[in-house]
């Protein structure tokens, strides 16, 4: 319909619109009519779409309540203070939003990065975030000048002036800001001076153990697959390509998927066999797999990388170059060294018996 504002623009509403359309929208052309934008943010609001802003310049947000960090793994821990962040938000009539940095801010800090593994990329978080009912995404480009800001200068030039803070909810051990100076006292501090409220959660305990995603990440290092997703809140997975190997398993005949990931600092479970559900693109379907993660000890003797190798059970179509994601359901056994490749096929018989048994319903 036609825009009131003095700019005369044409609006399309259209209630069937899809997200990346009024994505795409807004960029364009509410950069010339503050109306349109203001349209489209409160169609998105009312929907429940989650929107995505890239950098912190330019935003309308209505006396947003904010929490920020890197959320690597969007665990049940940061999912509890994102439901207070929205719970917040909804009661006083605000905008909720989430602070988050890409890429991960040791990966620019470290030297060699190399050595580094995270649960998520930008993707997969923002993938996550969006199934809480966070309305809005701000993603922070991390760099090493912002590495250099003080957490002050980064409440008051980002939090306050940028976003218009109204209530800061952080989690119980967050650090921000030049070396990690910053910390609650430092945000009360701040709120006092730039007149915003701060709420810190208390840590979120399973069982008695707090989550975080460093526990998480020594958990999936261990091969504890299963604790590790029940403090996650879903399964593990790792998404990559499918890419050609050396047909090793399927003259075994246990033809096999050779998955590379697509995400660099990935983190990959401990070596060994697992029970998993793999999604292939182009495939509404989930379909049950064995998975082997090692150096194949019993028939390439001195590898020297890992490989990521899937058994896609009752399958067996062409899947290179396809995208496909696994999602781990349970730890079978340790990668193993076979007297005799005969013997080697017996157990992957027994591996494939036994993920049918815990997986098939």
């Amino acid at each position: 319909k036609r825009c009131n504002c003095c700019c005369s623009h044409d609006v399309i509403q259209q209630r069937s619109m899809a997200p990346f359309n009024v994505r795409q929208i807004i960029l364009k052309i509410s950069r010339n009519c503050s109306h349109i934008k203001d349209t489209f943010l409160n169609f998105a609001g009312n929907s429940g779409m989650m929107i995505i802003h890239k950098g912190y310049s330019d935003l309308s947000l209505n006396r947003p309540v904010v929490t920020m960090g890197v959320f690597d793994g969007v665990h049940l821990g940061h999912r509890m203070l994102l439901r207070r962040v929205v719970r917040e938000a909804a009661n006083t009539g605000s905008d909720s939003v989430a602070v988050t940095f890409d890429p991960h801010p040791r990966i620019v800090l470290t030297g060699d990065p190399a050595h580094l593994r995270f649960l998520t990329d930008i993707d997969e978080r923002t993938d996550l975030l969006r199934d809480t009912g966070i309305g809005h995404l701000v993603i922070i480009p991390f760099t090493h000048e912002l590495s250099r800001m003080t957490a002050s200068e980064f409440v008051e030039n980002i939090l306050c002036r940028h976003l218009g803070v109204s209530h800061l909810i952080t989690g119980f051990n967050h650090h921000f800001g030049r070396r990690h100076e910053g910390d609650n006292e430092t945000l009360l501090n701040c709120s006092r001076s730039m007149d915003f409220r701060v709420t810190r959660e208390e840590a979120f305990t399973l069982d008695g153990e707090a989550v975080s995603s460093s526990s998480i990440r020594k958990l999936i290092e261990a091969g504890d697959i299963i604790r590790a997703s029940s403090l996650l809140g879903y399964d593990y997975f790792v998404s990559g390509t499918v890419v050609s190997g050396k047909r090793i398993g399927r003259n075994l005949g246990f033809p096999t998927a050779n998955i590379s990931p697509r995400f660099a600092y990935k983190l990959i479970p401990r070596s060994g066999v697992y029970a998993v559900e793999a999604e292939l693109e182009g495939d509404a379907r989930s379909h049950i797999a064995m998975l082997n993660i090692g150096l194949r000890p019993t028939v390439s003797d001195g590898a020297a990388h890992r490989t990521i190798e899937a058994h896609i059970i009752d399958y067996d179509a062409d899947l290179y170059g396809k995208a496909i994601t696994i999602r781990f359901r349970e730890r079978l056994r340790d990668e193993m060294k076979f007297e005799s490749v005969d013997a080697l096929v017996s157990q992957l018989g027994r591996d494939r018996e036994k993920t049918i048994t815990l997986l098939r319903p």
